[in-house]
């Protein structure tokens, strides 16, 4: 395939690849058993998690019926131990994606029928007339087009039913018609907790204990709701070591469960032991289906029912993968279910899963190497993929403006190479292969050229996409092209300082540095995220205004589309939940 070769053009001096050639090595010596390599890895990977000063950590690699790796780590010297419990943010939404096929299998709900079936009074605002309706598995799957987050009690001491926000999506518009692209939403995963207690009757703490935690044991598992009786579990760690308090987050079910190493590793194993404890054999066959096989705005990226594919090497088969992170705590599961195998990474530090990676990509490579297990990778599907190559494109028609979530990009036409404006910087594009472009910069008429990054252009359902190759060896989108139009007065009167106005006394800060501008021709909202919470970068946003009060994040991806509203007197404004007043 061309992404193939892309990939093998663009990644052949990455650190990545070099780690490979490493880990391969490694196994495949005649002199070297995995027992051999397995202490040697612990060895590395606890060096590596105390260079990042993580404070705390547990992992562990299992099969179908044993473990076959598990350590824990604390940088305190007090006691890490598989019984501890941590915070797993969004892998949360695995537990809610499993209770919603667990429906499915009883034939309460059919995943391909509307929410709106089973959930008669969510009823978001459809921007999009020709969009087909928001199904339950477009939900699953981050292709619904919903809002992607609620800020407003987000982080909370004070008590919060996540129903609530039901009302908060019944006054929002839909980003994206469904299907059109991977767009990851948490308050996607919240509306199908509101659909699990719907259909179930019960409480959606009350159905994942009954029908997850209590089949598999997992005796030390639960939801972070409270806290100011949950004391233990708001315990945390920053970069520096100093101890933090975790709060609880509003939308439950994408990611409030708390777990041990010990239970998480019991719930990666129902996935692989084939015993039919939370699911169906054949239902989860049908979780690991690849969902976006045709989807082109998707790129390289694939998708299953809440998992994502992660293959990076083949001895394993195919690898699915989910990801958390709170306010301080982080998490990481890995299911390969061809191999049998297994792998939980949890850590109550910002950093606690920067080399979890290794745990499949490594660990389980070795592991399938030292038994000679060959996958079957017919059974690894492979993904649409769409490039015309350098030859076949007018690059004039890409000089433009090109918006994503967090950025504004401006693409000139100079000395017959493309230009590119990033953040005040600028380089030109000129041509690695016939499908990649590498940057460029231009010194007394010579172009001295970059192999550090790599980007691509492409036009695709008839947007013209900047997408630049990573090192992890994928695709991103930096840009979408979108055109500029004149600004209307009442938004130039508009730009200044804002603060929020509707937080509880008991929410943590999230957004800081509240401002709207004119910039580059575009009416921008920017903001900054709370410095003492772990995540999150400046934002630069440019709108699309719609009317004189309403406007739209401009781009493809999380955050586009994302609704900027001004009441009737035009001084305050909701984004995200919060309403901003001018200071």
């Amino acid at each position: 395939m061309l992404i193939n070769y892309l990939f093998m053009k663009i990644n052949k001096q990455s650190v990545f690849v070099v780690l490979f050639v490493f880990v391969f090595q490694a196994c495949s010596q005649d002199n070297s058993s995995f027992e051999s390599f397995k202490n040697k890895f612990d060895s590395d990977f606890k060096s590596e998690l105390k260079e990042n000063h993580v404070s705390h950590a547990s992992f562990a690699l299992i099969n179908r019926d044993s473990v076959v790796f598990e350590d824990n780590f604390s940088a305190k010297g007090d006691n890490a131990n598989r019984d501890k419990p941590y915070l797993i943010g969004s892998v949360t939404k695995v537990f809610t994606a499993v209770a919603i096929l667990q429906l499915y299998e009883q034939g309460k709900i059919d995943i391909d029928k509307p929410v709106s079936d089973y959930v008669t009074d969510f009823r978001i605002h459809q921007r999009f007339p020709d969009s087909s309706p928001i199904t339950i598995r477009s939900v699953l799957t981050h292709h619904a087009g919903l809002p992607s987050d609620i800020y407003l009690h987000k982080f909370s001491a004070g008590k919060h039913d996540f129903n609530e926000i039901l009302p908060y999506l019944n006054s929002q518009y839909t980003c994206f018609p469904v299907g059109k692209l991977w767009a990851y939403s948490n308050l996607g995963y919240a509306l199908l907790g509101i659909l699990t207690e719907r259909v179930s009757g019960m409480k959606y703490q009350d159905y994942i204990s009954k029908f997850i935690f209590q089949p598999l044991g997992m005796k030390n598992s639960g939801f972070y709701t409270d806290f100011n009786s949950q004391k233990k579990l708001s315990v945390a760690f920053n970069d520096s070591g100093m101890l933090k308090a975790e709060y609880p987050i509003f939308d439950q079910p994408a990611g409030s469960v708390y777990s041990s190493l010990n239970d998480m590793i019991e719930f990666c194993r129902s996935f692989i032991d084939k015993k039919e404890v939370l699911l169906k054999n054949t239902t989860i066959e049908k979780i690991f289906e690849l969902q976006n096989a045709d989807n082109l705005l998707d790129l390289d990226h694939r998708c299953a029912i809440c998992f994502n594919f992660r293959n990076k090497a083949s001895e394993t088969g195919r690898v699915f993968e989910h990801g958390g992170a709170t306010m301080y705590h982080r998490a990481q599961i890995f299911i390969a279910p061809d191999a049998g195998l297994a792998a939980v990474m949890l850590s109550d530090s910002p950093k606690g899963k920067d080399n979890a990676w290794k745990l499949n990509e490594q660990l389980m490579t070795a592991y399938c190497k030292a038994r000679a297990w060959t996958a079957n990778n017919k059974v690894n599907p492979e993904k649409k993929m769409q490039f015309t190559p350098i030859a076949g494109k007018n690059l004039k028609s890409y000089a433009g403006d090109y918006a994503l979530p967090g950025m504004i990009c401006r693409m000139n036409w100079k000395y017959n190479h493309l230009n590119p404006v990033i953040n005040g910087q600028s380089f030109y594009l000129t041509e690695n292969d016939e499908n990649s472009f590498v940057p460029a910069k231009r010194f007394m008429g010579i172009m001295f050229k970059s192999k550090k990054m790599h980007f691509l252009l492409e036009e695709i359902n008839g947007e013209k996409l900047f997408i630049q190759a990573m090192p992890w060896a994928e695709l991103a989108v930096i840009g979408t092209q979108t055109t500029r139009k004149p600004i209307p007065a009442i938004w130039k009167q508009r730009t200044g300082t804002y603060r929020v106005t509707n937080a509880a006394p008991t929410d943590v800060e999230t957004l800081v540095k509240i401002r709207i501008e004119q910039e580059n021709g575009f009416i921008v909202l920017k903001y900054g995220f709370n410095p003492e919470m772990s995540f999150g970068q400046d934002a630069v946003l440019a709108l699309g205004i719609s009317n004189d009060f309403e406007a739209f994040v401009l781009g493809n991806g999380r955050g586009g589309g994302e609704s900027v509203v001004f009441d009737k007197d035009g001084k305050k404004f909701s984004y995200f939940g919060l309403q901003f007043s001018k200071i």
